[in-house]
């Protein structure tokens, strides 16, 4: 017999830099710090308790992404201060791409003073999620719209980086409603997968659409806390952006539009009977997935790095970039990237080791997370391969690598990791990741299900 109690509570905190920060997501703002602030940053916390007292925490941080020292360091916290075991604590980046430089992608420019205050301020996140603990309920469902378009157009069978309207691509806004026990809102999980890279304002601190999607909810819904987990969406932009032969940034107005489109979309929905009402039978896993690699020889990273050098045969020497020299900071990062490969050549893994959680709403409601920018075509791998259950996918856990399904890696292109685009020199891997992942995935997150208790 499934237990129906729940306990939950919602917060959220400030990230947004009290000091100079470098940008982190395009290499043209490599090196950069911030001109300006549009919108603020933020931490948001869910905290879900059955009734066997079974807690899982769920952190949501408006960053590029992280490696695994402040995931790390949060379950370290929350274990000690209130005896949450270390598995059940996930956290997922929205994947702005117009945030401050953090351990991970950037092995440059992050400070350790910002690394400090985002762990702190995580922290003030859980602790005001644990004094604000209420009982309710969960319900779910999602809304569909055309927000988002698939940025892998085959031809000739080969992947280019430029919209593809018959590419795949999950148009769902997946939502997870809150209720206290009089029947308000009080916290809504999004989750949809689609790239924040879409605004021309490199150099300006901005959530993107999530925040502002958030934004909208919390003004529309009051005392309501959104929270945005982003999917699988590594090989998704925003349409509102798209143009014939690509893709072109965006105003602040634009992006404004998709979340007050989506808002609307979603305040329709909560008029509707058609939330179906979970369960609760908390469990949850943290795990790793070795994905194996084509390893490149040495000699490609040399010629990345004599493109992209300064003068040749010069190693890379951390310069601080400019808004007016963009150019020149691109090549600085793949300088920098492939000078590190050469470095390290020897020493680096042939595999990617890919964290991966699992949550276990009731055993047949699963949220499925994963390291890396996952591909959308993952997330229809494993609802096709565990049909039985409802699956929601939280990606970008972590700062590893673009993470492509076989499909992917057969079709080509930037997010499977070819030689021509090098998103492998941007991720320092020693090679792209081999053929046969869907099985990895497919028997990894079946095994994490199994080992929930």
């Amino acid at each position: 017999m499934l237990n129906y109690e729940l306990e939950f509570s919602a917060s959220k905190e400030l990230i947004t830099p009290c000091e100079t920060a470098t940008m982190i997501g395009f290499g043209t703002m490599f090196g950069v710090p911030f001109q300006d602030i549009h919108d603020d940053l933020y931490v948001r916390t869910l905290l879900l308790k059955d009734k066997d007292g079974e807690v899982v925490l769920m952190l949501a941080m408006d960053l590029l992404f992280h490696d695994d020292s402040l995931p790390n360091a949060l379950r370290e916290y929350v274990n000690e201060k209130y005896g949450v075991d270390k598995n059940n604590l996930h956290i997922s980046y929205t994947h702005t791409h117009f945030g401050p430089a953090v351990k991970g992608y950037d092995f440059n420019w992050y400070t350790e003073s910002y690394e400090k205050f985002i762990f702190d301020r995580a922290c003030k996140s859980i602790d005001k999620a644990f004094l604000t603990i209420k009982k309710g309920r969960m319900k779910y469902s999602y809304v569909t719209g055309e927000w988002n378009i698939s940025r892998r157009l085959l031809v000739n069978g080969v992947a280019e980086f430029r919209p593809s309207p018959d590419g795949e691509v999950d148009k769902n806004l997946y939502l997870l409603k809150l209720e206290d026990e009089t029947g308000k809102m009080r916290a809504l999980v999004l989750n949809f997968g689609c790239h924040p890279s879409n605004l021309r304002s490199y150099s300006v601190l901005s959530s993107e659409y999530p925040g502002r999607l958030c934004q909208r909810i919390e003004s529309e819904f009051y005392g309501c806390t959104a929270l945005f987990f982003q999917g699988f969406g590594a090989d998704s932009k925003l349409k509102i952006g798209m143009k014939s032969s690509g893709f072109t940034g965006i105003s602040y107005e634009d992006c404004d539009e998709v979340a007050l489109s989506m808002t609307e979309r979603i305040k329709k929905k909560m008029l509707e009977n058609s939330w179906k009402e979970l369960p609760i039978d908390l469990g949850s896993r943290v795990f790793k997935l070795d994905l194996p690699l084509e390893i490149n020889e040495k000699e490609y990273y040399q010629e990345v790095s004599a493109a992209h050098a300064a003068k040749p045969g010069e190693h890379f020497v951390k310069v601080p970039g400019s808004v007016d020299t963009t150019s020149r900071n691109s090549n600085n990062l793949f300088w920098a990237c492939a000078d590190y490969v050469i470095d390290n050549y020897d020493n680096l893994p042939e595999s990617i080791d890919l964290n991966c959680g699992v949550i276990r709403i009731n055993p047949n409601f699963y949220i499925f997370s994963m390291g890396g920018e996952p591909g959308c075509n993952i997330g229809t791998i494993l609802r096709q391969n565990m049909p039985d259950i409802d699956i929601v996918c939280f990606g970008y856990n972590d700062a590893i690598a673009y993470i492509p399904s076989d499909k992917m890696i057969a079709e080509g292109g930037y997010e499977a990791g070819d030689r021509v685009n090098r998103s492998i020199p941007e991720y320092r891997l020693k090679g792209s990741v081999k053929p046969g992942v869907d099985k990895i995935y497919c028997e990894g997150f079946k095994k994490a299900i199994s080992e929930i208790k």
